[in-house]
């Protein structure tokens, strides 16, 4: 999940979005259809799965670690006990 590091998820969506647009003006301004067609398939999965990381993966990590913390903080006041 941690393909591009140089900018943020936030920043990633915006521009695999921004990018597919521009596939799509593409496709309906030139007569380069196949190229365009495969750059518009590729951008529409990075498009998807960078809005899938955003909403869904990143805050279920968080959630998970915050769980994790709990757990350890249960399991330190069972072992005092």
């Amino acid at each position: 999940m941690a393909r591009f590091l140089a900018i943020s998820p936030k920043s990633q969506c915006w521009l695999f979005h921004f990018a597919l647009v521009l596939n799509v003006f593409g496709m309906a301004l030139t007569d380069m259809w196949l190229p365009m067609v495969v750059g518009a398939i590729v951008t529409l999965y990075l498009a998807i799965d960078s809005l899938v990381r955003l909403r869904y993966v990143i805050p279920m990590k968080k959630e998970i670690r915050d769980l994790h913390h709990e757990l350890e903080a249960i399991r330190q006041k069972i072992s005092d006990v």
